[in-house]
């Protein structure tokens, strides 16, 4: 009857774990940090995508920039060259709300994830996303050191 509870207990505890090790690898966080010291902010979500391997989905929401306006984000490596993508499949772009808060919503893949150090959030002052020359960093994540839940 003891060996039966210990088994038992044994058992539940590495249901438990194994359950918490798949969460743990279900969704990732990155804090965006404001560059331009305005009071913005933003989160990014990345979440596996149902039974697609290697597919994600990749939330961001942002605060506080510039109501009304054109942003992009972008995979950016930086190094003796800053290397640039674009995020997402058709587009890259989003407009804040009249209050300056975004949503922007892409798919991925955690392979292409790998490959970028950091995703920036870029302000285009003429609301031209194809005008990359005059864009302003506005936020900025670290992918490498976002969090898991």
């Amino acid at each position: 009857m003891v060996r039966r509870k210990i088994f038992l207990f044994i058992s539940f505890f590495l249901l438990m774990a194994a359950t918490a090790s798949s969460a743990y690898w279900n969704k990732r966080f990155v804090t965006l940090k404001d560059q331009l010291n305005q009071g913005s902010s933003g989160e990014v979500s990345i979440e596996r995508m149902g039974r697609i391997p290697g597919q994600r989905v990749l939330g961001i929401t942002v605060y506080k920039l510039k109501p009304n306006s054109t942003y992009s984000v972008w995979f950016v490596n930086k190094g003796e060259t800053t290397e640039m993508k674009p995020a997402g499949i058709d587009t890259n772009h989003f407009k804040t709300d009249g209050a300056g808060n975004g949503r922007y919503v892409t798919t991925t893949y955690e392979d292409v994830l790998d490959d970028w150090r950091y995703i920036e959030i870029n302000l285009h002052p003429d609301n031209n996303p194809a005008n990359t020359k005059d864009m302003i960093l506005t936020l900025k994540g670290d992918m490498i050191y976002g969090f898991h839940s």
